[in-house]
């Protein structure tokens, strides 16, 4: 049942968005610690629709004077990608198939493939929209907030 905006605060639909933004920036920092990049290496927004991006520190065998990337969207989920030096889009050299958020450690995997040469493209095609299934699984990965004596809730 869809709640209406109320004058005197937000709506479940504003706080189911707060808590899909936060486990989507929680999600990204695990992501970027499980490959050794830490979290000042990554950043995400949730804005038209989820996406985020890691800065890697290494390049790929095939595009050695290229900046790579592992970039994430909604519809499509991991891609490493290249910068193409010319402020246009990324070049997605190699996409992570099946689920669109799956655990920081096969990312992190399927991240050390490409950088060797050792993965298989698994492109799959892109959906129209983020999901409602997307958004709860993202709320998952809230960190729950800390109370005032430092217990979680």
């Amino acid at each position: 049942m869809p709640v209406t905006e109320h004058a005197d605060g937000p709506t479940d639909d504003d706080v189911w968005h707060e808590l899909a933004e936060h486990g989507l920036h929680h999600y990204i920092a695990q992501t970027a610690n499980a490959m050794g990049a830490g979290p000042e290496a990554a950043w995400s927004e949730w804005a038209d629709a989820p996406t985020a991006y890691i800065a890697l520190e290494s390049r790929l065998p095939d595009h050695p004077d290229r900046d790579a990337a592992l970039i994430w969207a909604a519809e499509q989920g991991w891609a490493v990608a290249v910068e193409t030096g010319c402020g246009e889009d990324l070049l997605i050299t190699a996409s992570l198939g099946g689920d669109v958020l799956p655990p920081p450690a096969t990312v992190a995997a399927f991240v050390r493939a490409v950088m060797t040469g050792r993965h298989t493209d698994t492109r799959v095609p892109p959906s129209t929209a983020v999901s409602a299934d997307l958004t709860r699984r993202l709320i998952d990965w809230a960190e729950p907030e800390p109370t005032l004596d430092n217990r979680t809730g």
